[in-house]
């Protein structure tokens, strides 16, 4: 299977609009929150991840 690393790569597209926002919602959560919140500012990422993995999964399906 070959991958191809452009934006015109749905894939590509979709990784980026999903973990984009994520990486940015986490920095301003890492610079504003106080030490003893310092676990919650992964669960965007943890969010976006995931939901990536279930967009994949949902197209595999359609393709068959």
């Amino acid at each position: 299977m070959e991958f191809e690393l452009s934006l015109k790569n749905k894939r590509v597209r979709v990784w980026l609009w999903l973990m984009v926002p994520a990486f940015i919602l986490t920095f301003g959560l890492f610079i504003y929150l106080p030490k003893e919140f310092s676990i919650v500012p992964i669960f965007p990422l943890i969010i976006g991840y995931f939901s990536y993995l279930c967009w994949v999964f949902v197209e595999k399906k359609k393709q068959k």
